[in-house]
């Protein structure tokens, strides 16, 4: 395999659960057809309705996929990161991409051509179980959200979005910087920027602080109580719940203080 894929981007991208486990003739293939492009930030990909003729992983960056209403309002319904694959649009020969994606911060993407995607696929019928897999959990996760709307409060998703972005980090709390711009993560969140900010400092009490891009969480745990519980995601479905509050020993009382 080494001999397949030489570069760090190549190697990186085997790791994934979407690549693994596949023969070295599908590699190859995908290594070959691949090509690493940067954005700049608020540079598109494509457009709503484009011939879907690329799938993506995303080396570094996020990339926001959404719709436009008529009134030029956004409506985003996913932001991937490193690791992430997105436009599975590009197996079913002669379909349209049904987003826009955009960068919303300098990113660095693997495009693979839609053409090799389903040659390959013709002939490993794994690969369009990956496929379906992926369109899966992108379906699971917008059901979460809806779920999210109608059982958590704005609090509850804010502090449920925290433990996402922090969900690679190790010990009891922690402190990293909000990798892009607030008022995305409001709109992705389906609140106004003064709702979002309003909701940040309502977690306070639970040991949440924030200093221009930067967020402190005290308590993991406390954190997890708080929002966790108000969520049907099983254990190993999020990263972000790191498992559930009696894993993690928190003495939160669920009524936004901890302790």
């Amino acid at each position: 395999m080494e001999a397949v894929i030489k570069d760090p981007a190549g190697k990186f991208v085997l790791e994934l659960p979407f690549f693994a486990g596949l023969p070295v003739s599908d590699i190859s293939a995908f290594a070959a057809a691949g090509r690493t492009k940067d954005h700049k930030k608020g540079s598109a990909l494509f457009h709503l309705g484009d011939a879907a003729d690329r799938f993506f992983v995303v080396l570094s960056g996020w990339i926001k996929l959404y719709r436009e209403t008529g009134d030029g309002e956004e409506a985003v319904v996913a932001l991937f990161k490193r690791g992430d694959v997105f436009g599975e649009a590009a197996i079913f020969n002669g379909a349209g991409y049904p987003f826009s994606a955009v960068a919303v911060e300098d990113s660095r993407v693997i495009e693979i051509s839609a053409k090799v995607l389903r040659e390959r696929a013709r002939d490993n019928h794994d690969i369009m179980d990956k496929v379906m897999a992926s369109m899966s959990k992108e379906l699971r996760d917008l059901q979460l959200e809806n779920e999210h709307l109608s059982l958590m409060s704005a609090p509850q998703r804010v502090g449920c979005l925290l433990l996402q972005l922090s969900a690679g980090m190790i010990g009891k709390g922690g402190t990293f910087a909000f990798p892009y711009d607030k008022s995305l993560a409001a709109t992705r969140l389906g609140m106004k920027p003064e709702t979002f900010s309003r909701a940040l400092a309502l977690l306070k009490p639970l040991g949440v602080t924030v200093s221009g891009p930067e967020v402190k969480i005290e308590s993991f745990a406390c954190l997890i109580d708080y929002c966790c519980g108000h969520c049907s995601s099983l254990p190993g479905e999020c990263p972000g719940s790191r498992g559930r509050c009696a894993d993690t020993g928190c003495s939160s009382n669920k009524t936004g203080t901890c302790g």
